[in-house]
């Protein structure tokens, strides 16, 4: 019985290609040569997803250039929402950082905080169109989506309104309503 060889998966040809050839940024010249490369080794005629390959990119430690919406390697998936917890921790934390960076006069580094919240929240969103996801994790998720919100609305504000929305006295008690 023959068994047909597997056929490598974009993400797969996509880091492959990275190793054999790392760039010094990925910019818009290479993704779209990223792309022939990947159609061309797959056999595939139509059009990758731009949007898919980004992913795939934004999960290993090459620059991305600010014009395809990358972000520094740092703040590359540093906003978390899996849970209340989670996502409040790493609001605050970010909301730290966007400070420093407001006293430090860094206005780059300050939109960038801000692109990684909005990015974050795009996933989000996305997650929220599932329907076949319990009605507590969708309570769970809307909630989380209105803090990234509030956050981009006033960054420096975020934690107090927080405190405020959920209900937490000052001091470390945990705040019941989402085990935070």
């Amino acid at each position: 019985m023959r068994t047909q060889a597997a056929r490598p998966s974009i993400r797969a040809t996509v880091l492959r290609r990275l190793t054999e050839e790392p760039p010094e940024i990925i910019d818009e010249k290479w993704l779209n040569g990223m792309e022939a490369y990947a159609r061309a080794e797959l056999g595939r005629t139509k059009p990758l997803s731009r949007s898919y390959l980004l992913d795939v990119l934004s999960h290993t430690d090459v620059p991305i250039s600010r014009s395809l919406g990358g972000l520094p390697v740092d703040l590359r998936h540093r906003v978390k929402f899996r849970s209340p917890r989670e996502a409040a921790q790493s609001l605050t934390d970010l909301q730290r950082e966007y400070e420093a960076s407001q006293e430090a006069g860094d206005r780059i580094r300050c939109e960038d905080c801000r692109r990684a919240v909005r990015q974050a929240k795009g996933r989000l969103r996305m997650l929220l169109r599932r329907r076949n996801q319990p009605d507590e994790k969708h309570a769970e998720r809307l909630e989380i989506l209105q803090w990234f919100l509030v956050w981009l609305e006033s960054p420096s504000l975020f934690s107090h309104w927080l405190k405020a929305r959920l209900g937490r006295p000052s001091g470390a008690d945990a705040w019941k309503k989402f085990e935070i």
